[in-house]
């Protein structure tokens, strides 16, 4: 198969993060437990990090990897979703598969995909696909250690057939609560289903009652628990647009100005977790050092992540795509740029809380500008209720017929010291990116 052939095979198979709920009503790890048994395994032949939570799990994967990469180690990355290219979820020392490497790792992969009954319910999924074919690809680039994001909740998610030496768990809030539970406690449970037997966990800064979940795992499974805020203290030294300093102490020891080129307070939180995650496997025997630690995370690159594309006036791309998240940008987009007016062009899924998530965008509006989207919409909210809900609100919107008329008409609208920002989900974020940057869309059919 050529890539392109690829894609439309892949794509062929039932993909829940096109569809609203983001997964079946009946999850469970029988689609990827057959994919990797008919792989031979290829999950036993690599160590592993393995990241939850709702908020920030993408950014603290990166920057798991990036440590352990500076560290002289071969680094696998399994993350999603993707911005532009499918390729950007695995990658090895910071570089994506490539399209030939792809094409011919599905096509030696095909007779066992094909084999386990994929279109059986629950049986070989997109995302269960992807997710086997990341770990063969791990395997056969021998790495030593691949760092696996969560695609959804935790427990039941297709990754959560590896065996970590370390779990993360980012901060977690209400998202998915269709399918992960309607209360914090609830959610925490999915999140708190990697903690494994013998693993570390290390843990974001947490609400009580989600603490009060993953402690309870660890006690469950002897896991040894270390929790930001409590063991891993963290504090701000400076913050600014696409740069801040922090400094963070563990019982190791004290990390004065690492720096990070991310904009967005909340990132020096990942960066603490991440840090905890570089102890505990350098105390599982992994040479991390203090060096490396710095070198990681001053050279992180996080597109999407409050990623600036311009100044004079701002444009600003970030995939918030959940109130947590909103809430986090909207309050470090107060603290560090100085924009008299902040026109929105914002785009949700339909499966997430939209009134709640446009509330907290209007609080930061001056005007939004709501697209029908090319990409996954089949999940978008309908840009005119959307529209309808930031109204409410008291602040201005309009709808536009694609992303491309928003921005224009965002960019057209703003002055030199006015700020464009464009949020609300990745699906947006990397339509966005194509508009603004003229890159070819990728996929061969419309997600």
């Amino acid at each position: 198969m050529t890539y392109k052939e690829t894609l439309d095979y892949l794509y062929g198979f039932v993909d829940f993060e096109q569809q609203p709920g983001a997964a079946p009503e009946r999850m469970d790890l029988a689609g990827i437990g057959a994919l990797t048994e008919a792989l031979g395994h290829p999950e036993r032949h690599w160590k592993s990090v393995h990241v939850a939570g709702t908020k920030g799990k993408g950014s603290t994967a990166a920057m798991i990897a990036a440590i352990v990469r500076e560290s002289g180690y071969r680094v696998g990355l399994y993350t999603s979703p993707h911005l532009v290219s499918l390729r950007e979820r695995i990658q090895v020392d910071g570089v994506p598969i490539s399209e030939p490497e792809f094409a011919e790792l599905a096509e030696r992969a095909r007779p066992a995909i094909d084999g386990i009954q994929p279109g059986k319910e629950g049986m070989g999924s997109f995302f269960d696909i992807l997710t086997a074919l990341s770990f063969v690809y791990f395997k056969e680039r021998r790495v030593d250690l691949a760092v696996i994001e969560c695609g959804l909740g935790g427990r039941l998610d297709s990754t959560n057939v590896i065996h970590p030496l370390v779990c993360a768990i980012t901060p977690i809030g209400l998202d998915h609560t269709d399918r992960l539970g309607g209360t914090i406690a609830e959610i925490a449970r999915e999140k708190a289903g990697i903690v494994k037997n013998g693993a570390c966990t290390i843990t974001a800064a947490q609400t009580r009652e989600a603490s009060e979940v993953i402690r309870e795992a660890c006690r469950l499974r002897s896991s040894a628990l270390v929790e930001v805020g409590v063991d891993v203290k963290y504090a701000h030294k400076e913050e600014a647009v696409g740069r801040q300093v922090v400094d963070i102490e563990t019982d190791a020891g004290r990390y004065e100005g690492l720096t990070l080129p991310l904009s967005g307070a909340y990132q020096a939180g990942n960066a603490a977790t991440a840090v905890a995650v570089a102890e505990a496997l350098a105390e599982r025997g992994m040479e991390i050092t203090r060096s490396a630690v710095r070198r990681g995370l001053s050279a992180l690159r996080l597109p999407g992540r409050m990623q600036v594309l311009q100044d004079r006036p701002w444009v600003v791309l970030d995939g918030a795509h959940n109130v947590l998240a909103a809430e986090n940008l909207t309050d470090s987009l107060r603290r560090v740029f100085s924009a008299r007016r902040v026109i929105v062009v914002m785009s949700a899924h339909r499966d997430k809380a939209v009134g709640a998530l446009c509330r907290v965008i209007a609080r930061c509006a001056d005007e939004v500008f709501v697209p029908e989207r090319r990409v996954m919409r089949s999940r978008q909210a309908d840009p005119r209720e959307v529209a309808e809900a930031l109204r409410s609100w008291g602040t201005p919107a309009r709808t536009a017929p694609s992303v491309a008329t928003a921005i224009a008409e965002a960019r057209a609208l703003a002055q030199q010291d006015d700020l464009v920002l464009v949020t609300g989900c990745f699906a947006l974020v990397g339509e966005a990116l194509e508009v603004l940057c003229e890159l070819e869309p990728e996929e061969t059919r419309s997600r």
